[in-house]
């Protein structure tokens, strides 16, 4: 068994990386974002699955940039249904329609940014999203795991992967597959791709922040809600 030293610096181990590799990265994504939003567009966040996790880091959370809009494929769905089983169903990240379609539902348009967290990069929705959010004017950033997205081929259509479609690409250094640890059986566990995409999310936050102070439009950032007195 792994110690829980080790398996903690197993799980960090991309996050640091990835602070340490893509600041460049991060940088130019967050001066497009805050270009975006001083001129008045929206940023919007996407992702499917357990990716869902970074796109739902930069909404509404405490310190955090406000009026941040987080797309989720459940929201297409006439019915609702519970969390547990959009996060097992993997088949509507991979019909391409999926992701104009909800482009559409939330009215993703010219002038807003458009941020996708995905550690494959190969699914037909995603890609569709991104491809369809650019040519309409959006500025698209993606969150993705590079050394996974080259390891598998595309499920869209015309081949192309998010890197393909995206303005930007910050590298969350998480392996294919994503899992970090291996056990004596020889099977991999331990997904680092959450710990990884909040930071950067964070890091974004934060140089957004402070780009829009430069830019001298910078908003009050969020407060916690368990502060009192809470609104």
């Amino acid at each position: 068994m792994t110690e829980p030293r080790e398996s903690a610096a197993a799980l960090l181990l991309p996050a640091m990386t990835a602070a340490a590799a893509e600041p460049a990265a991060i940088a130019r994504v967050a001066s497009r974002i805050a270009a975006r939003i001083a001129a008045g567009g929206r940023l919007f966040t996407f992702g499917a699955g357990h990716s869902w996790a970074v796109a739902a880091e930069l909404c509404s959370r405490a310190g955090g940039l406000p009026a941040v809009t987080a797309m989720n494929l459940d929201d297409l769905r006439a019915e609702p249904r519970p969390c547990y089983l959009q996060l097992t169903d993997s088949m509507p990240e991979r019909d391409p329609a999926n992701g104009p379609a909800l482009l559409a539902r939330h009215g993703v348009g010219p002038g807003d940014a458009l941020l996708i967290a995905s550690q494959s990069g190969r699914n037909g929705a995603t890609v569709a999203m991104a491809s369809q959010a650019r040519r309409s004017g959006s500025y698209v950033a993606a969150i993705i795991s590079l050394a996974h997205c080259q390891a598998f081929p595309s499920r869209h259509p015309t081949g192309l992967k998010l890197p393909d479609a995206a303005d930007d690409v910050i590298d969350n250094h998480c392996p294919a597959g994503d899992a970090v640890i291996t056990l004596s059986s020889g099977a991999r566990a331990a997904a680092a791709s959450t710990v990884s995409g909040a930071l950067i999310a964070q890091l974004l936050n934060l140089a957004v922040l402070a780009e829009l102070d430069r830019l001298g439009s910078a908003p009050a950032p969020i407060r916690s809600a368990n502060v009192d007195p809470a609104e």
